[in-house]
């Protein structure tokens, strides 16, 4: 299994350096965590575009963070490693055609979170089987680079 993150403030939280976590609702962040997850695959509308999704990354999962931090009172995380050779930054994920195949990709399969625009609950999911094929496939036609090459 892996889990859909919609990324909302990726820039601000890499600026800032808040990297190798992302805040999550604690009821669905225990889902998430039944599910033995491998990756979180991360998704952003694209600046000017709403109502589409840009695929930005894909990261090793983690059940514990790797950094030290400290977590707000009452909030929920989702660690990831981006050190992990399988965390990876998409680059040309900004093309017409690529916004596009995710946009459709993402309508099919999570139209209430699109709907929603993402907003809290929807913007976190699990995948698996079919969902994360066709992912995967549309992930092996975009050029790719180590996570912490892309954002340091």
């Amino acid at each position: 299994m892996d889990v859909f993150y919609y990324w909302k403030d990726i820039t601000s939280d890499l600026k800032a350096g808040r990297v190798g976590r992302f805040r999550s609702d604690k009821g669905r962040l225990e889902e998430l965590h039944a599910g033995y997850p491998d990756h979180v695959w991360v998704f952003k509308t694209p600046p000017g575009r709403k109502g589409q999704l840009q695929l930005k990354a894909r990261l090793s999962w983690s059940n514990v963070s790797l950094s030290s931090f400290k977590p707000e009172p009452g909030v929920g995380y989702i660690f990831y490693d981006p050190d992990q050779a399988s965390s990876v930054w998409f680059d040309s994920s900004e093309t017409d055609t690529a916004i596009d195949t995710v946009t459709r990709w993402a309508g099919k399969h999570f139209p209430s979170a699109v709907q929603a625009n993402f907003q809290g609950v929807n913007g976190q999911h699990p995948m698996r089987g079919q969902v994360l094929k066709e992912l995967e496939a549309i992930a092996a036609d975009l050029p790719s680079r180590s996570f912490r090459t892309a954002v340091e």
